[in-house]
Parts: C-alpha cells; sequence; structure tokens
C-alpha cells in the first residue's frame, strides 16, 4: 500500500525544511498577494528569512495583505494524480473553523472516491494552523509503513491530532479580529484590560483564549510554563517553536523549555506565511505533542 500525505501551505513545512527532514510530503500552494504582488511561498528559490522582513513591515505599514484558498479543481487535480500513480491520498488542511479549505479538499475526495470500490482519498482537518498541521503530516509520514490498513491508519491519526497543541501569543489582536478568527467580544475584552494573551487552537477547531499574561516577558514565561506541564516527554518527538520575525523571543522560549527541565528536541522556524497575515508581526507560537488527548 503506497500513501501520500498532503498538507497546504498553512503547515509550515517550507521546502527547506522537507529536505533537511528527507520527507516526501506534497505542499500544496496558496497564493499571497501583498498590494499587487504575488508570491510563491513554496518556490525552489525562495528565501524564507529574508522575505519574512518584507512581509511584516508591509503589514506593520498598513498593506493590503491577502491569501487565497486551494480550490476544489486543484485539490481534485492533485488528488487525481497521486491515485492515477496507485497511491492512497492523506491529506491534511487547517482547521476547518478558520478557513474553507477543509470543505474545498472534502468536495475533490468525494468526486474522487465516487469513481472506486473502496475510498483512495481521506481528508483530515488538522483542528490547527502552522506547524500543529505539519507536525501531524511529518508524524504520518513516519508512521504509515506501519500500518497494513489505510483506515486503521486515519483512525490513529484522527486521535492523534487530539494530543497536538498549538499555543501562541499576539502582539496585536487586531490582525486576528480583521480576518474573523477571534470573536469581537474576546477582541474588545482583550483591548479593553490592555494585556497580552495566550491563545490556542481548541477542540472545535477554532481559536480560543488560553490566559491573560501581563507584558510581553511573562507572556513568554506563560507559553513555556504551558509546555513544562503539558509535554509528553516520554514521545519521540521534536517541539516546533515559530515567530513572526523576531527571533530573539523564540529563542528565548526556547530556553526557559529547556530550564524547566524538558529534554525534547526544540527546533525554530519561521511562522508560515498563510496563517502568519491572519496573526500579524511579532507573534510567538510553539506545537507540541502533550500528555493528554485533549485541548483544553
Amino acid at each position: 500500500m503506497k500513501i501520500k500525505i498532503l498538507v497546504d501551505a498553512a503547515s509550515n513545512l517550507f521546502k527547506k525544511i522537507l529536505e533537511e527532514k528527507n520527507v516526501d510530503i506534497k505542499v500544496l500552494n496558496m497564493r499571497l498577494m501583498i498590494g499587487e504582488n504575488s508570491y510563491n511561498c513554496y518556490d525552489d528559490d525562495f528565501d524564507v528569512d529574508e522575505f519574512s522582513n518584507t512581509y511584516y513591515e508591509a503589514i506593520k505599514n498598513g498593506e493590503q495583505v491577502h491569501t487565497t484558498l486551494i480550490s476544489p479543481g486543484e485539490y481534485l487535480e492533485s488528488f487525481q494524480k497521486e491515485v492515477d500513480q496507485g497511491n492512497y491520498v492523506i491529506c491534511y488542511t487547517m482547521a476547518r473553523g478558520i478557513s474553507g479549505t477543509y470543505e474545498s479538499a472534502c468536495l475533490a475526495r468525494d468526486e474522487i472516491n465516487a469513481k472506486y470500490d473502496e475510498p483512495r482519498v481521506y481528508i483530515i482537518d488538522s483542528m490547527t494552523a502552522g506547524f500543529g498541521e505539519g507536525l501531524q503530516a511529518l508524524h504520518a509520514f513516519e508512521v504509515a509503513k506501519k500500518y497494513e490498513d489505510i483506515g486503521d491508519l486515519v483512525e490513529y491519526l484522527e486521535q492523534f491530532r487530539l494530543k497536538v497543541r498549538s499555543e501562541f501569543t499576539v502582539d496585536d489582536i487586531r490582525y486576528l479580529l480583521k480576518t474573523g478568527r477571534v470573536s469581537r467580544y474576546l477582541a474588545k475584552f482583550i483591548k479593553l484590560i490592555n494585556i497580552k494573551v495566550l491563545l490556542k487552537s481548541g477542540d472545535e477547531s477554532k481559536i480560543v483564549f488560553a490566559g491573560p499574561a501581563f507584558g510581553r516577558k511573562n507572556s513568554i514565561k506563560k507559553l513555556a510554563d504551558m509546555v513544562i506541564s503539558k509535554v509528553d516527554q516520554d514521545f519521540p518527538q521534536t517541539i516546533y517553536i515559530t515567530h513572526c520575525n523576531i527571533l530573539e523571543d523564540a529563542e528565548k522560549l526556547k530556553e526557559l523549555i529547556a530550564e524547566g527541565g524538558v529534554k525534547t528536541n526544540i527546533e525554530i522556524y519561521q511562522y508560515d506565511f498563510i496563517s502568519g497575515a491572519h496573526i500579524g508581526p511579532n507573534s510567538l507560537a510553539v506545537f507540541y505533542v502533550s500528555k493528554i488527548e485533549d485541548k483544553d
């Protein structure tokens, strides 16, 4: 049984990361527009660190930034190509509660599967975005060869996603509010009391409030404390820290996690630009596998 793992461009799996990890995962692109200029974040010659400077400065300066969904037709073409090569497809999407990408993928899946005696395409709502999605896809690639039945594999992966935690802090809640990623009530509350906040992916595939933090340093410390208390150190994993062009804060978060006794490998990357457009400049996130199967 040959299985191909697909993800959308909000997975944080830049080409360089996949090459370094020697992983064969296909990333489906989502267009990124800054004003009239269009960018493909997964081009071979795309410099992630260099682009981050241009990108977040443009957002700070109020330039119009847009991202596109993957259409059902684009999914259909990609799925059919893999199936024609004899592959079964497992496709991860960003959380259905914050994007229509999941619905597009499901429409394409249904059209493909209707042609065959058994399902050939499976869609998994990652219930998150960024490296929360990427982490799940990397794990799926690792464990796929251990399963003889794809139905059993998908069932395991759907349970595994409940242990994946995505926690982050933003510098300005208005970016999430502007794109509908958080409620107006939550945004108004945050602005009223003038605090930093911790946010996380929730069980309903939406962004939810994780707690207050008074000041930037305190928000980084609280992120570290959450990881220290919840990470499953018995599970072989990498903790992923991603940042919107604030490497110093990312390194501080890594340092605090290590000082808290966490021995797990930790890697730092730029936050993916697709969902980065919605959380805004100077945001900081951490993704890892927890000890329990819930997101509370």
